[in-house]
């Protein structure tokens, strides 16, 4: 895997600890597990992020960065596949069901990347990377550049 993209606050944008995913945990990793979450293309990454922001915060939103990184293709990958996922979906409680998963590859510190399909896009993949990885002095930020969400994109939850 070549690269990866993160669209990232433009004030954290070259920060690849992952401690903004540990602060409020996310799909993949419990409070307190620091995570860096990235994906495949940086169109999915949108729509990742897009769907976090709450419609309160959509007016005053902060510049973004989009930041390509590269990844070392034999850092070891962790997969979590499409029958698995939906399994963890149909759970009782999906959310704490993909943050067993995500903590267990994490507490075991093998791989530097989880890949799991998006529940946005399930065929196209997000990749996670262990922040405490040994191989994560060899994720390198490739290319940076400012990033605006179009007004379009929010102009349904405006109307309501």
């Amino acid at each position: 895997m070549p690269t990866v993209w993160r669209l990232a606050p433009s004030a954290f944008a070259r920060a690849l600890d992952g401690e903004g995913a540990s602060l409020a945990g996310g799909r993949w990793n419990s409070r307190g597990v620091p995570v860096l979450y990235t994906s495949s293309q940086l169109s999915l990454c949108v729509l990742e992020v897009l769907v976090n922001i709450p419609a309160r915060l959509r007016d005053d939103l902060p510049a973004f960065a989009a930041v390509q990184l590269s990844v070392p293709d034999d850092a070891g990958t962790t997969e979590i596949g499409i029958a698995e996922f939906e399994a963890m979906l149909a759970s009782p409680d999906p959310l704490q069901a993909c943050r067993v998963a995500g903590d267990a590859w994490i507490a075991k510190g093998r791989d530097l990347i989880l890949a799991a399909p998006s529940v946005l896009v399930p065929e196209e993949p997000n990749f996670m990377l262990n922040p405490a990885h040994p191989r994560m002095g060899e994720v390198a930020i490739v290319a940076t550049r400012r990033f605006r969400f179009d007004a379009r994109l929010f102009a349904a939850s405006r109307r309501q």
